[in-house]
């Protein structure tokens, strides 16, 4: 297994293809990520649409060093969602980024952090997920979200905006909550 992935990454698995963004996906990207009921705990966005080009053009530079993978999804052809895997060392990684358009139906909301782990755990050969920089106290959903994925709370960390958790997931933790999300929501792992 290579944590390397080549510049043509690309795959479909629950209903959803994906690939490496793009600066072509920038308008998208920038619409999600300015968009005032998706983005109250994630970071400002500046610059407009040529701002989101040149962060594009940056993250390549980190992806072709592989410490950072930024994917889009689609469902039917149509952009449905972001997600990226960071701050990629040795066996760890970050797990973040991640947005879906408003229209979004649950199960894309779910396979897409699903397929995001599964490419760090399986095709990259992670072993333990840490996002060190921590959720917002009060982003309850997305904590709890990510708990259903088996993600541990591990410590609380203070700044200037307020109060973070820290979580973590260990591959052999995601390896076995894995089935029981497959299940739930009733998806064809061979999609």
């Amino acid at each position: 297994m290579s944590r390397l992935l080549p510049s043509d990454f690309r795959g479909e698995k629950y209903g959803l293809t994906y690939r490496l963004v793009q600066e072509s996906d920038a308008e998208f990207i920038f619409r999600l990520r300015t968009n005032p009921d998706l983005t109250r705990y994630i970071h400002d966005v500046k610059g407009g649409v040529e701002g989101q080009v040149k962060w594009i053009c940056n993250y390549k530079i980190r992806e072709e060093e592989g410490t950072d993978y930024y994917f889009i999804f689609f469902k039917n052809g149509e952009p449905v969602g972001l997600n990226r895997i960071y701050s990629i060392h040795d066996k760890t990684y970050t797990g973040g980024s991640w947005v879906m358009a408003p229209n979004s139906q649950m199960e894309e909301v779910i396979a897409v952090p699903l397929i995001m782990r599964e490419i760090a755990f399986e095709i990259m050969g992670m072993e333990n997920e840490d996002d060190y920089d921590g959720v917002h106290i009060d982003n309850k959903k997305v904590i709890k979200f990510n708990r259903l994925f088996g993600c541990k709370i591990y410590k609380h960390i203070q700044d200037v905006k307020g109060e973070y958790v820290c979580l973590s997931l260990t591959k052999e933790d995601f390896e076995a909550i894995k089935p029981k999300i497959i299940k739930l929501l009733n998806l064809d792992s061979d999609e």
